[in-house]
């Protein structure tokens, strides 16, 4: 994922809906603004709260775009040249599942994240949450909010380096 300052301090925007199109409308708008560079998040989630199942995902997008897996490969055949063919190979592969160890603690620190913030979400509603390491307290999410008639919620967390 995207490198931070050790112990981070990041704020998690929650943004509840009464609906699913709305949420997703929502979601939407938001993914745009950040490909227009309107806002800047490292993650983006839509969950579902039901009664009933509890909560679910159901999109989520990583702005980052880190992949620590297809680093390491690179990393461990540049060192593997050393042994010829077969260094190649192994430090490929070595290079590859440590950078992959490392990708799934991050993916696994952002679903811990989310699943604290899920609480948020009441019952039989739907929530965008927003993670950013700079407070997105921006005029255009507050419109997006107002325009479906949500509610927003922020708290910020200190996250270790590479949590997110």
């Amino acid at each position: 994922m995207a490198k931070y300052k050790s112990d981070a301090t990041h704020v998690i925007t929650t943004i509840i809906f009464n609906d699913l199109e709305k949420a997703q409308t929502g979601f939407a708008m938001i993914k745009d603004l950040e490909a227009i560079k309107e806002i800047d998040m490292d993650q983006m989630v839509l969950a579902k709260r039901d009664e009933a199942e509890g909560f679910s995902f159901i999109d989520a997008i990583d702005f980052t775009q880190q992949d620590q897996s297809f680093k390491g490969s690179l990393i461990g055949m540049a060192i593997g040249v050393i042994g010829g063919p077969f260094g190649m190979l192994v430090g490929s592969v070595a290079g590859y599942l440590i950078g992959a160890n490392r990708d799934e603690k991050n993916e696994r620190d952002s679903f811990d994240l989310f699943n604290r913030t899920l609480n948020q979400i009441n019952p039989n509603h739907y929530g965008v949450i927003l993670i950013s390491e700079v407070n997105e307290d921006s005029e255009a999410v507050n419109a997006i909010a107002a325009e479906l008639g949500a509610t927003i919620r922020r708290t910020g967390e200190t996250l270790p380096d590479g949590a997110v």
